[in-house]
């Protein structure tokens, strides 16, 4: 198995460059974040306990973070170019095949990628995510319920899921809205900084993706072995129109619900987020090898 040198990296994909953080040992994770806009940063310090048992792969999506933005990005509209770019990724790093986690977003991307490039993964973890986005109803009505004023719900509800003309206006208005992704907005603050230096034409380009954003058809193909993570407070993907449906979907998964957590659980649950996700990649590959005898 070829073994990651820790540290960050520059990779070309062919006509643009990805960054990726490399840190941990073990067999291969690769780590897509969600928003889009503002890159891989927001998994660290709190997933980096996964490097105990794997060497995890940070990458900046296209146009996130330290990664390049392509000549045509304003033009990028399905999903399938993000995967793609993961599956040119894995072959310029040199990796056979590797486990993919992906968040938010982040998980609807990873599996797009499951279901465009099977034979890149060995196991595929989705977490506070969906198969296809069409409970903006339900998620307003928890937004609602999350939001710690009027203002608040407001600036969610009319001004989240807008395009941005501006780097400076998408962060404003994350900065508006940040407290209520968290259970105890307490994190935000104390133990999570405030996000800035966001890409709006990131966040634009998530939009356009979402208008053709339904995998609901496609995912019962999925074989690669899955775990789906959801969050009870996640108003984001209120967990009985995502999480949960689409563990549904996929026939084999195995799900996990954190009962204290917003959005990100592995901040507000972080040690049985490590746990949970821990002892499910160590079962898979105990199974791996049982098959192998």
């Amino acid at each position: 198995m070829l073994q990651l040198e820790n540290g960050p990296r520059s990779v070309d994909v062919g006509g643009y460059r990805l960054h990726c953080e490399v840190v941990g040992a073990g067999a291969p994770l690769l780590v897509v974040h969600g928003g889009m806009g503002y890159g891989h940063r927001g998994f660290r310090p709190w997933l980096d306990g996964l490097g105990r048992a794997r060497t995890l792969v940070y990458v900046d999506l296209p146009g996130n973070g330290l990664s390049d933005t392509p000549a045509d990005y304003e033009e990028w509209s399905e999903v399938s170019r993000l995967s793609d770019a993961l599956h040119r990724l894995r072959r310029a790093l040199g990796v056979e095949h590797w486990s993919v986690f992906g968040h938010s977003f982040g998980g609807y991307v990873v599996q797009s990628y499951a279901l465009d490039h099977p034979e890149d993964l060995d196991a595929l973890i989705v977490s506070c995510s969906t198969s296809i986005m069409d409970h903006m109803d339900e998620s307003m009505r928890q937004a609602r319920i999350a939001s710690h004023s009027e203002e608040q719900f407001e600036a969610i509800r009319a001004n989240l899921l807008v395009p941005k003309s501006s780097d400076e206006e998408f962060d404003r208005i994350t900065a508006q809205v940040r407290s209520a992704y968290f259970a105890d907005p307490d994190f935000l603050g104390r133990d999570v900084p405030m996000p800035s230096g966001g890409s709006a034409a990131a966040f634009n380009a998530t939009l356009r993706v979402w208008d053709n954003s339904d995998l609901s058809a496609r995912i019962g193909e999925l074989a690669v072995p899955t775990l789906v993570l959801g969050a009870a407070r996640d108003w984001t993907f209120p967990v009985a129109v995502g999480a949960r449906r689409t563990h549904g979907l996929i026939a084999g998964s195995s799900y996990h619900e954190f009962a204290d957590s917003g959005h990100f659980p592995y901040v507000e649950e972080n040690a049985e987020f490590l746990e949970v996700v821990t002892g499910w990649l160590d079962r898979d590959d105990e199974a791996h090898r049982g098959d192998a005898l």
